[in-house]
């Protein structure tokens, strides 16, 4: 079971927070000796870039990877949503470091023996490798609600879990306390998850919030309402905002760039995909149907 492997880590300071990486099996030390020379690398060209994709320019050029595959996941997501639909290119981001840095560990893990599970994390974004037999998800690298999240999946996931929503670090528009989803990627994950938080704007009336600590954050959500804390909400008002969140989720699984996804507000919860509700205790929801 992924919870009980034998996991060694490791953690490196980049943009926005700590990036951490576990690994198990055979190739685990050298997936993350790779993993902090690939943190050290990324460091430089990860805040340019941030910089660049915080301005909001669509015709922009990032230097590095990461910021490459951010604006291309960006992009992604324009096809599908309306563009009054769609956060800052610069939620991808932080998901996008993780993929970059999975891919070289599962590189350099298969030339050392193999890794039946891998996990990068950096803030509420993880981009998570598991071979089909392994299962779970508690790791000192994961945040636990996401944790508990992926451990209400099914085995064996392949590419990236965030949350979004009043919970999380990425600002949101909408009222909802959690949103948690699982795709293909974690830039992909963290740009879902932050547009179907945004989706229930509209649905209950909430106080503006504090600017992010974030600098980049605060300047690319500048021009943006940014929800604060709900007080009481009908309970009415709680199922219309969870429910067209949850279509917005819906949407994104038919354009297959969401695999599983579970939304919380005020004690109630619902789930698209392949998710135990009945685990996910954390959340704080009392009916997930």
């Amino acid at each position: 079971m992924f919870a009980t492997s034998h996991l060694v880590e490791k953690s490196f300071e980049i943009w926005p927070g700590k990036l951490s990486f576990a690994a198990a099996g055979d190739g685990a030390r050298e997936a993350l000796d790779v993993a902090m020379d690939v943190a050290r690398d990324l460091s430089r060209p990860v805040l340019a870039d941030a910089e660049l994709l915080a301005t909001g320019q669509e015709n922009v050029l990032p230097r590095g990877r990461a910021g490459r595959i951010a604006l291309e996941t960006a992009v992604r997501f324009r096809e599908i949503l309306p563009q009054n639909g769609i956060p800052p290119s610069l939620a991808a981001m932080p998901g996008a470091i993780c993929d970059v840095v999975l891919e070289d560990m599962r590189n350099a893990a298969r030339a050392s023996g193999g890794a039946h599970s891998i996990v990068v994390s950096l803030g509420d974004v993880i981009a998570i490798h598991q071979e089909p037999d392994v299962a779970g998800g508690a790791s000192g690298v994961v945040p636990p609600l996401l944790g508990e999240f992926v451990s209400a999946l099914e085995g064996g996931i392949q590419g990236g879990v965030a949350l979004a929503g009043n919970q999380s670090a990425i600002p949101t528009s909408g009222p909802l306390g959690i949103v948690a989803v699982q795709s293909i990627s974690a830039a992909m994950a963290g740009f879902a998850a932050a547009a179907i938080a945004d989706a229930s704007a509209d649905t209950v009336s909430v106080c503006e919030g504090s600017s992010p600590r974030d600098r980049l954050f605060a300047f690319a959500w500048q021009n943006r309402f940014i929800a604060g804390p709900t007080g009481l909400v009908d309970a009415e008002l709680v199922w219309q905002a969870l429910s067209v969140s949850v279509r917005q989720a819906a949407v994104l699984r038919d354009k297959r760039v969401l695999g599983a996804a579970a939304l919380g507000f005020k004690g109630r919860g619902r789930t698209v995909g392949p998710v135990d509700g009945d685990r996910l205790l954390r959340f704080g929801v009392s009916e997930w149907r």
